[in-house]
């Protein structure tokens, strides 16, 4: 029989926005909505009561503490310090040579232009103690060189794009601010600086005093605050799947926006929530587990407040991997340069005003390039119209083999900057040999349609479903007329046994049943409806809801959403209907 793979992967809207995201993070899957906006929609409006007279209040708006989650002051071959260098010259004497080999890898190769030293951005100041003809001298060679291809020579080359995976971060799913300061004004611009420094920004501002969850907490932290919820909501009941259920060896996407471009590369990996319950999620255990690129393309895509696509462009892809370097960490794996560039020039470009064009034309979407963020003329008029509502997406290889519940890590090395960013969210893996047959006639050596009994009965993981079927001799019920029919796995069924399934009269049993399929009515996944009621075969209602990416039918004796039905495989056809797999019993108003 053959499997099906329309695992579900329900968006109940077609437009995000992204405004209140910080530097970079993970789209989709969505990470906890506290890692994505911790200090709710206040941090849209803030404006630090310390900054300099004169910050425009897009630059301060941009500053604020949404998504915020990374590791500063890390380099390749160096412990994380969490302060804030700019370029080689700041690190240990442990830095590591960089391992890129061509231009084409890099994302800043035009790092200097005439005047660089003695303008805006103070570059002499920086590195020179001032001394102009020295800054003129070491940056015109070090330009040429990266010119010739010669990429060590980058003032970036000791950040961690350039030698991907290897710099220490302080948590896999990154600390909001950067590091666990203690001062707040530490995380402006790092410690042992004036307030008002000339220094790059860390974060740009203090911490908002009501921002919780408050800055210096790790990502793992609210990630396990999460999965502890959970199991509180449940309230000794199992609880669903997570909103984003994937299929071992399926091809699914994943999303990020950068909202402070400092160039480098990303990569998607694996790490099961047992090692979070346990202490032991880390690079290691995540590094053991990367999803690969499903193909050489990303898509740049971006929508308007009604959700109309107005930007869909799929463009070359540049992978980084063993075979086009000296070595990447995990070795065999594949790192993918950020499709956005930056503008051309020193420190994010920011200061010419983008007015010498991208850092690199090729492997990008055609005419959006720019900073992301902050200030309007830092961006090119292409990505400044679509800020608030563009992803880049990327096809992803789930990995064979997985089943469970597991943390997706989104990291970025940053090039611009001595930053690792990373973000996570948690998923729920099934395995293809537990998931129902999707009934496809034309697979059928006769010719003939599969029955939902033939479907139900033949495939692994449905053996409860299909003995209450005999059970309540309804087995050859479902041959005439049409149907729709939600069917819960052994898992779901086995759970419910904890709730006095078992115990209950072969009449309450049957309305139970019945209570999984709709008469005269073939509902695919498009047909269901959020917040519609649905009449039951038994005669009591369920209601569709949707809840982010996910979708439930929730029956009244299902007391809460988190221990509702979760719809987690779709439109698997048999000869006179369509049924859709859920994890959990629905429940009609008396059981």
């Amino acid at each position: 029989m053959k499997l099906s793979s329309a695992c579900l992967r329900i968006t109940i809207t077609s437009s995000v926005v992204l405004s209140v995201l910080g530097h970079a993070t993970l789209i989709d899957p969505a990470p906890p909505k506290r890692i994505l906006t911790p200090c709710g929609d206040s941090c849209a409006e803030f404006v630090a009561d310390y900054e300099p007279k004169g910050t425009p209040k897009s630059h301060l708006a941009f500053l604020g503490y949404n998504a915020h989650w990374f590791t500063t002051g890390t380099a390749p071959g160096c412990n994380a310090t969490g302060e804030n260098p700019i370029g080689k010259w700041g690190f240990c004497e442990e830095l590591m040579e960089p391992t890129l080999k061509s231009i084409d890898q890099i994302s800043n190769p035009k790092f200097y232009f005439d005047g660089d030293c003695d303008g805006e951005k103070k570059l002499a100041a920086y590195h020179y103690k001032n001394d102009t003809k020295e800054c003129v001298k070491d940056m015109e060679y070090r330009q040429a060189e990266v010119d010739k291809g010669n990429v060590s020579a980058s003032v970036f080359s000791g950040n961690p794009w350039f030698v991907p995976g290897t710099a220490a971060v302080v948590d896999s799913c990154g600390v909001l601010g950067g590091w666990k300061y203690e001062n707040a004004r530490d995380f402006m611009k790092g410690p042992n600086n004036t307030f008002f420094s000339v220094r790059n920004d860390v974060n740009g501002d203090m911490p908002p005093k009501y921002m919780n969850p408050p800055a210096g907490t790790l990502g793992s932290t609210v990630l396990s605050e999460t999965v502890n919820m959970r199991m509180q909501d449940a309230q000794g009941k199992s609880a669903a799947a997570y909103p984003v259920v994937w299929t071992a060896g399926e091809i699914v996407e994943g999303a990020y926006n950068v909202g402070a471009n400092h160039g480098g590369g990303h990569q998607y990996r694996l790490c099961p929530v047992e090692n979070l319950n346990n202490n032991t999620l880390d690079e290691s255990c995540f590094q053991s587990t990367v999803m690969e690129f499903a193909n050489d393309r990303s898509l740049f895509i971006a929508m308007s407040d009604d959700g109309t696509v107005i930007a869909n462009i799929t463009f070359d892809a540049m992978d980084i991997d063993d075979g086009n370097t000296d070595g990447v960490m995990p070795k065999g794996s594949t790192w993918r340069k950020i499709g956005i560039p930056a503008c051309a020039g020193w420190n994010l470009g920011t200061g010419n005003s983008c007015t010498r064009g991208p850092q690199f034309t090729d492997h990008a979407p055609p005419g959006y390039y720019g900073l992301g963020g902050g200030d309007p003329e830092a961006n090119s008029p292409d990505l400044q119209a679509v800020l608030s509502s563009s992803k880049i997406i990327d096809k992803l290889e789930v990995p064979e083999g997985l089943s469970g519940d597991y943390v997706v890590s989104w990291r970025w090395d940053a090039e611009q900057s001595a930053q690792v960013w990373t973000s996570c969210a948690i998923v729920t893996i099934v395995d293809p040999e537990n998931m129902l047959g999707d009934g496809d006639s034309n697979n059928n050596d006769n010719d003939k349609c599969e029955t939902l009994y033939d479907i139900v009965c033949d495939s692994n993981d449905f053996s409860l479903f299909c003995d209450a079927l005999k059970a309540a001799s309804l087995d050859s019920s479902f041959d005439e007329e049409t149907w729709t029919v939600f069917i819960p796995n052994n898992e779901a069924i086995e759970s419910a046994g904890e709730l006095g399934l078992e115990s209950m009269s072969n009449d309450a049993k049957t309305n139970i049943l019945m209570f999984h399929a709709v008469a005269g009515k073939v509902l695919s996944s498009d047909d269901l409806k959020c917040t519609e009621k649905v009449q039951m075969f038994n005669g009591d209602s369920s209601r569709t809801k949707c809840n982010n990416d996910a979708m439930y039918q929730n029956g009244a004796g299902n007391d809460q959403l988190v221990n509702s039905a979760q719809i987690i495989q779709t439109d698997i056809k048999f000869c006179n209907g369509v049924a859709h797999v859920v994890d959990g019993v629905m429940f009609p108003k008396f059981y």
